[in-house]
């Protein structure tokens, strides 16, 4: 009996050495929280953004001990959202970054996110309105191809590290992305911003595509900046801004905006079945080839496959002729068979009874 609960014993103490080597060994040790008066720490003119928490443990540095994430309104400035994080280093360094002695580690560095005056980091805030930001894990993350609309060719790896991620929002639509990671004490930390007057979506043909957000973050290396540019007929400007390398990776990489090949989309994703404008009526033929669109006994139709429109003209609508006036919408577009520069005439058909909307058909297009 006594060799039965030695063996049984035994047995138990294997698995708890088992267990403790595999799964506890290089774990990090528990943090202390900082406790600190935060209003001793920083400017008065930046008020926190969150109120309740101040001070967000992180850790993006590679090292066990966790860093202070402080995001603040800029009172001073243009009360938009600015980000700092807060190192407690047991070996603070002067001013020519050699370590001095060692102490307590309650020796605060801070490391500006945004605003700051490098070149990757100078061109403005985190956010307008609101923020949203989430720490992500070590992996080697691929910037994906380039869409058919340009050149094939794939971006270099982003070096491996933790990387900070922040959404940026005005009016509720994300319309500044950031990425920061860690390069050394002495810099602090390098960043990467874009930024758009529209909102960005992670898809050229979904304005609302944010999905990687949750499923896939660090893969997000590139995003699409939606712009409106004509209210009435509700048409976007669709641009892709990539994060590239500079000359000295990681400190100089950046997103890089192509609006040398951006192209036209309605902002919604989505043809409307009978736009209001000519300019409209002939975005969503060249989208969707729907005969409809076209006045009856207009012979046989141009038709075109994966088109991408470039420009599009918005023309004035005037009352000549009386009853059916005529409007011209000139188009520059890209499709498989090559690029095309056209006119494209329409005219306006009255509605018949009150429950009609009006329509605009297309009575003939032709090259320019």
């Amino acid at each position: 009996m006594l060799r039965t609960i030695l063996a049984i014993l035994g047995i138990i103490f294997a698995i708890g050495i088992i267990y403790f080597v595999f799964f506890h060994k290089g774990s990090p040790p528990k943090s202390i929280p900082l406790n600190v008066n935060l209003e001793e720490i920083k400017p008065p003119g930046w008020k926190p953004y969150d109120e309740k928490n101040g001070l967000v443990m992180i850790n993006i540095d590679h090292d066990a001990e966790p860093e202070w994430l402080f995001l603040y309104w800029d009172e001073y400035s243009t009360h938009q959202i600015g980000g700092v994080i807060y190192d407690a280093q047991s070996r603070p360094r002067n001013e020519f970054s050699i370590p001095v002695a060692s102490q307590a580690p309650t020796y605060l560095i801070p490391y500006k996110l945004l605003p700051d005056y490098p070149p990757s980091k100078n061109r403005g805030y985190l956010g307008d309105n609101a923020v949203e930001y989430q720490a992500v894990g070590s992996q080697d993350v691929r910037t994906p191809t380039r869409p058919p609309s340009g050149t094939a060719t794939p971006s270099p790896n982003i070096a491996s590290g933790d990387r900070l991620l922040v959404r940026g929002k005005f009016n509720n639509l994300v319309n500044r992305f950031s990425l920061f990671w860690w390069v050394s004490p002495e810099y602090g930390y390098s960043g990467a911003l874009a930024y758009t007057p529209g909102w960005f979506s992670l898809s050229d043909t979904n304005p609302q595509d944010w999905n990687a957000w949750k499923d896939h973050p660090l893969g997000i290396t590139q995003l699409w900046a939606w712009e409106p540019q004509m209210d009435r007929s509700n048409i976007c400007r669709v641009a892709l801004w990539k994060l590239e390398s500079g000359p000295n990776p990681p400190i100089t990489w950046h997103f890089t905006a192509m609006y040398d090949e951006s192209y036209l989309r309605f902002c919604r994703g989505d043809v409307p079945s009978e736009p209001a404008f000519p300019e409209g009526q002939v975005m969503a033929y060249l989208f969707d080839m729907d005969a409809r669109r076209w006045k009856g006994g207009a012979g046989p139709l141009p038709r075109y496959n994966n088109v991408r429109i470039y420009n599009i003209s918005e023309p004035e609508i005037t009352d000549q002729p009386f009853d059916h006036p005529v409007a011209p919408v000139d188009v520059d577009f890209w499709a498989s068979d090559g690029f095309h520069s056209m006119r494209w005439v329409l005219e306006m058909i009255p509605p018949a009874t009150v429950k009609d909307p009006v329509r605009w058909r297309i009575q003939r297009a032709e090259n320019r």
